[in-house]
């Protein structure tokens, strides 16, 4: 597992079906091909003064600029930027505004869902913004057509977001992941194009997670709690109930992850904590809540076989304060080119912020 190479302040989105890997640079979006061309494909619409400062890596993280989250389905590249969903058609290289959002940035990541009995083919996501209200939170899915619609959501006082949405073709399942705080943070699943949807385990920290990988008889997932300390863990069912077991501790709570060739991928985040009062104090913290045991940001991998678990690389946090600039955190790419290769974005790093890392984890 070694560092191969750093492509500076760049951001990896998504695969094509070809293997070559989109990136963002600041509001443009790139291709860069297997032979290691890079080429220019469009721009989103950014006023000026963002053009402008966005040059400066401090006013970038504090305005929460560039692409968001993105995902490919076939030909069609679906991102979110400036609180909107855009849909990029690759074959006739055309850019629409397809979503606006009323309330915060769009999904933490979008689902794409394909040859799940049960389900049409779309492209999913769960509304994520603060909501310590608990107010009603939507599924929204876009059909073949291109229909938006919303085929579920969770009633006032259920849950406060949706991490993800974890699709599952050998347990014929969609897995929702949803928190923040005490019976918000649950695990369901969903069937029947999300007219059937149960809790599995819900109501304690440890079912908190937004990064989950189905396996045979359920899902390996990663806790995302700045509350306790955090861990890889194996959700099966036993003689008929959902069992939820340790595997791995880790540093701190786990946003982002990604699946390549033979591994399952997560990374660490550094996160405050919610005990801080006042608004200037909770806005300027730059120390680490309860659940982070040291202030930095790590890749983990677990190898699909036989569940080996290694780190791969860490990064230590940079001064600055998390809700102002940012947690500390690595993302990735939302889908793989089905190599050992790793595409790692750093944000809030000491070292190579906002910019890639690229791993080989051949072994």
């Amino acid at each position: 597992m070694k560092l191969v190479s750093v492509i500076a302040r760049t951001k990896p989105l998504c695969f094509d079906l070809a293997g070559n890997l989109l990136l963002s640079k600041s509001h443009r979006v790139y291709i860069k091909t297997v032979s290691g061309k890079l080429s220019f494909l469009f721009g989103f619409k950014e006023s000026k003064l963002n053009k402008l400062l966005s040059f400066f890596p401090l006013w970038f993280r504090m305005k929460r600029l560039g692409v968001m989250a993105a995902i490919s389905s076939g030909d069609d590249f679906f991102f979110t930027h400036g609180r909107k969903i855009y849909r990029y058609n690759m074959e006739h290289r055309l850019l629409s505004e397809e979503l606006v959002f009323t309330q915060g940035r769009g999904p933490l990541k979008f689902c794409e869902v394909k040859g799940i009995p049960g389900f049409s083919d779309s492209i999913c996501f769960g509304e994520y913004f603060g909501n310590h209200e608990r107010k009603s939170i939507k599924i929204f899915q876009r059909k073949i057509d291109g229909a938006w619609l919303s085929p579920f959501k969770f009633e006032n006082g259920e849950i406060n977001h949706v991490h993800a949405l974890i699709p599952d073709v050998t347990n014929e399942c969609i897995w929702i992941l949803t928190g923040d705080f005490e019976h918000s943070a649950a695990i369901y699943q969903a069937r029947n194009d999300f007219q059937d949807v149960e809790l599995i385990l819900g109501g304690e920290q440890k079912f908190r997670s937004c990064v989950a990988f189905p396996v045979s008889n359920g899902i390996l997932y990663a806790t995302d709690t700045q509350m306790e300390n955090n861990s890889i863990r194996l959700l099966t069912q036993k003689q008929g109930q959902w069992v939820s077991e340790k595997l791995f501790d880790i540093n701190g709570s786990c946003i982002y992850g990604c699946e390549i060739k033979d591994f399952y991928i997560f990374s660490t985040s550094t996160e405050p904590s919610e005990k801080r009062k006042g608004f200037l104090r909770k806005l300027f913290d730059n120390k680490p809540a309860s659940g982070i045991l040291e202030n930095k940001s790590d890749i983990l991998s677990v190898r699909k076989s036989d569940f080996d678990f290694k780190l791969v690389a860490s990064v230590n946090k940079d001064v600055w304060p998390y809700r102002l600039f940012q947690f500390g955190t690595i993302m990735f790419p939302s889908n793989s080119d089905n190599s050992n290769r790793l595409y790692a974005y750093n944000v809030g790093s000491k070292s190579n912020d906002l910019s890639t890392e690229c791993y080989d984890l051949s072994e």
